[in-house]
């Protein structure tokens, strides 16, 4: 475990959390891309009132996305060339594979979208003038505290000090007032950084094309030490009464996912999250009027 190892050496780590949201460093940009160069191509127009790359520009570049498949197949399934705010929906729609576990028509979700909208398709106080300033804003406001969060709380456990110089104000305001065909030329993943890094790191390393993410092996976990514990969670009386859960289906599709599938793992932490908190907040309630334990304050 990093931070775990780290602590035994260092008190403070730096961490390179933001560069991809500021730079342009996920895949997804790229897939997002990708869809529309071949779209303005078809429509005889490579900007279509945003920047775009072209398809011949961006073919180099796509060496990148050979261990993304399972995500290509699953975004050009539907929907192909809808409007840029929905597609970009779908990349980053965790439940999309979850049609059967999940009794969709008893939630009410007409607000996700109108609220998913509302900060990707904002221009208040931010200057958005192609998709990739969309897709990093949403993803910068949205999605990377949710990153910092699990950061400091893994650092913190150890007794460890993680910064992010990458997102220093100063930093995050320069980037900011860059234009995209600057930043993401061709579809070429953090360009800026990568330039400035070119004299001070080996070629190896600058352009290095197999980097990735680090997963874990959720399946062979669920499938194998833990697979008797997530059958019980998911069998469990508690589980069952569920409004929104198809617990059959999930037993049923336990052993259909990918090999760094998450969707397990996602309805896992859902169901004991809601067996610890949800089904006991009679009892905190009770504690909380007891004086037992302090309520939060306002």
């Amino acid at each position: 475990m990093f931070p775990e190892a780290a602590a035994k050496q260092v008190k403070v780590v730096l961490g390179g959390q933001g560069g991809d949201e500021i730079f342009g460093g996920y895949a997804r940009y790229l897939i997002a891309y990708l869809e529309q160069a071949l779209k303005a191509a078809i429509d005889g127009s490579h900007r279509n009132g945003n920047f775009v790359v072209t398809p011949e520009s961006i073919i180099s570049n796509l060496v990148v996305l050979q261990e993304y498949k399972p995500l290509l197949r699953h975004f050009f399934a539907e929907d192909l060339f809808g409007a840029m705010d929905e597609r970009y929906f779908r990349l980053i729609d965790r439940a999309g594979d979850m049609t059967e576990e999940i009794d969709w028509p008893v939630l009410d979700l007409s607000g996700v979208m109108e609220r998913y909208r509302n900060i990707f398709n904002s221009t208040r106080n931010v200057r958005k003038e192609a998709y990739f300033d969309s897709m990093t804003h949403f993803d910068f406001k949205c999605l990377l505290p949710a990153l910092l969060q699990v950061e400091d709380r893994m650092s913190m456990a150890h007794g460890l000090e993680a910064r992010a110089p990458l997102l220093d104000r100063p930093v995050v305001e320069l980037l900011a007032t860059i234009p995209a065909n600057i930043k993401f030329p061709d579809g070429r993943m953090k360009h800026l950084l990568k330039e400035f890094a070119r004299p001070h790191l080996p070629e190896m390393v600058v352009d290095r094309r197999d980097k990735m993410g680090f997963p874990v092996p959720l399946k062979e976990w669920l499938s194998g030490p833990l697979h008797d514990f997530v059958h019980d969670i998911f069998s469990s009386q508690a589980a069952k009464s569920r409004p929104y859960f198809n617990n059959a289906a999930i037993l049923k599709n336990f052993a259909r996912g990918g090999q760094f599938s998450r969707k397990i793992w996602g309805l896992l932490s859902l169901e004991i999250w809601h067996q610890l908190f949800h089904d006991r907040a009679s009892n905190y309630r009770a504690m909380i009027s007891s004086n037992e334990i302090s309520a939060p304050a306002a």
